[in-house]
């Protein structure tokens, strides 16, 4: 990266995963950010061009405007806690974190601006705003959600299913049923059903491929970057 480049500079944890490396693809040719720090345990010493990931996040603080953590669960508070000494904005896709991280976001988002989501797909946002406007309007009809990804996926169910399945909650009091398979390599497909009387209606996201996820992430990097410090959902960048 020249010193001409005025693109934000971005850290990339879990650089060396299926969503870190698709993250790596898509940023290529990015007019607004450009990945100067990519790290890894488990891919410490291997390039992805001319970056070459890293196993800890040392050297997160070295002029980096922006970090994006698609890491595991175990490695969230570490990295959040990295980015929040450097004070570093910090976009967050991670799913089934528990609750003692989830605090610490919350801590940490007096001092830096903290964006988490379970899904990064804009879309799938949409859907997070759609969803309790149907469920208010129809409060006697049952809800059911079924998700269905790839055999490798490791949460059952989804981040995404759960996160639609507390806006419900929140909105209706009732909690849906949630159905959760595994099968093949689907990368993912969230089906949400009313039903009442003689009628149902029901809402689809198909991911067709994981470049979604990281052109959502890449995007609400670019907006977190600019952000003052608090704790912001995808559904803040997309004005929703």
């Amino acid at each position: 990266m020249s010193p001409e480049d005025k693109r934000l500079r971005v850290a990339l944890f879990g650089a060396a995963g299926r969503m870190g490396r698709t993250i790596l693809h898509e940023a290529r040719e990015h007019k607004d950010l450009a990945i100067v720090k990519g790290y890894d345990p488990a891919g410490a010493g291997q390039y992805f061009g001319e970056l070459m990931i890293e196993p800890s996040c040392h050297g997160v603080r070295d002029h980096i405007d922006v970090a994006i953590d698609f890491s595991s669960a175990h490695a969230v508070e570490e990295n959040v806690t990295c980015a929040m000494r450097a004070k570093v904005p910090y976009v967050c896709g991670v799913t089934a974190l528990p609750e003692k991280t989830l605090k610490l976001f919350r801590e940490a988002a007096k001092e830096i601006p903290l964006l988490h989501a379970p899904n990064m797909s804009p879309a799938m946002n949409v859907l997070f705003a759609i969803a309790p406007q149907i469920a208010a309007a129809l409060p006697d009809y049952e809800m059911h959600i079924v998700e269905t990804h790839h055999t490798k996926k490791l949460d059952s169910p989804s981040g995404t299913a759960l996160r639609i399945a507390e806006i419900l909650e929140d909105t209706s009091g009732k909690k849906p049923e949630i159905s959760a398979l595994r099968m093949g390599d689907v990368i993912g497909e969230h089906r949400l059903v009313f039903g009442g009387p003689g009628e149902r209606i029901e809402l689809v996201h198909r991911a067709d491929t994981r470049a979604i996820f990281a052109h959502g992430a890449l995007r609400a990097a670019a907006w977190l970057a600019h952000q003052p410090a608090g704790y912001y959902a995808m559904t803040d960048m997309l004005g929703l």
